[in-house]
């Protein structure tokens, strides 16, 4: 299986102010916000930090509040067009009593402008959306959220991509639902990122990455130009937030170790890192 490629890491709090080594950074998701700035989001926080990619301690870093429904996010996805950023809420219990997901919106000045239901039942509050990501195609605007449903035949998890299209009133309404394909078949999924025809969906349990292309028409995968990737080493086991930077880059995100998890896996825990695709004669 090809290897991604690392080309350099930290640790979150070494990069946001007024964090120690104590802080509870437990990173869900990540989005490009710019040619040089990366959002993270946090499952354990409502608030939004802004990293520069350099990784290095820069007045740009810092972490901003995002008032919206429940605590915390699971993965975020940001409009290079207008400035918007989109926070995922994995599952929250509607006014009818039903779970939904829903995403919270903020403007350019990260304003909260609304928060919106997707459309949809979820069966349970830990089994909702788990990624997302955001596009602009012939003039109209897509949310593409990543979601589970249980295989019992093989022990994993079966994938698939509810593409949602804003309606004149701002709404988010459901336009296909697209079921990944037997390659991307991990343990479990925790996020999506697309750019252009690009997708990459990364499993924190299987601890791989698969990328594809889409059809930009259909949203619909291309059968045969899918691949896996595994992190290089071990340690890289908490990998909850994914994103591309270029056509041959991803920028990840890891959340904080599980109990029982072995004592190495606290060396890559809470950070972010990039990583670099292999050519195939590099695999």
């Amino acid at each position: 299986m090809k290897r991604l490629k690392l080309i350099r890491e930290e640790k979150l709090f070494r990069l946001i102010p007024g964090r120690s080594k104590k802080s509870r950074l437990e990173a869900s998701g990540v989005a490009l916000a710019g040619a040089s700035t990366a959002f993270v989001v946090f499952d354990n926080l409502n608030q939004i930090a802004s990293v520069d990619l350099s990784l290095k301690r820069s007045r740009r870093n810092e972490l901003w509040p995002a008032p919206s429904l429940g605590a915390g996010f699971e993965d975020i996805a940001a409009d290079a067009r207008n400035g918007s950023t989109f926070a995922l809420i994995e599952a929250v219990e509607d006014t009818d009593g039903v779970l939904r997901g829903f995403v919270a919106e903020y403007d350019r000045q990260r304003r909260l402008r609304h928060c919106t239901r997707l459309p949809g039942r979820l069966d349970a509050a830990n089994k909702g959306f788990e990624g997302l990501a955001h596009a602009r195609r012939k003039g109209r605007e897509y949310l593409f959220a990543l979601r589970e449903e249980n295989s019992k035949s093989s022990g994993r998890r079966r994938g698939r991509i509810d593409v949602y299209t804003r309606s004149a009133r701002g709404r988010w309404k459901l336009s296909r639902s697209t079921a990944l394909p037997k390659d991307a078949r991990f343990k479990d999924y925790s996020a999506l990122a697309i750019r252009d025809d690009h997708i990459a969906i990364v499993s924190q349990e299987s601890a791989r990455v698969w990328v594809a292309r889409l059809h930009t028409r259909t949203h619909k995968v291309i059968l045969g130009s899918g691949a896996v990737y595994r992190f290089p080493g071990r340690n890289y086991r908490n990998v909850e937030g994914i994103a591309w930077l270029s056509d041959d880059t991803l920028i990840a995100v890891s959340d904080r170790m599980k109990t029982g998890q072995p004592a190495r896996c606290a060396k890559k825990d809470q950070s972010i890192h990039l990583f670099r695709i292999p050519k195939r004669k590099d695999a």
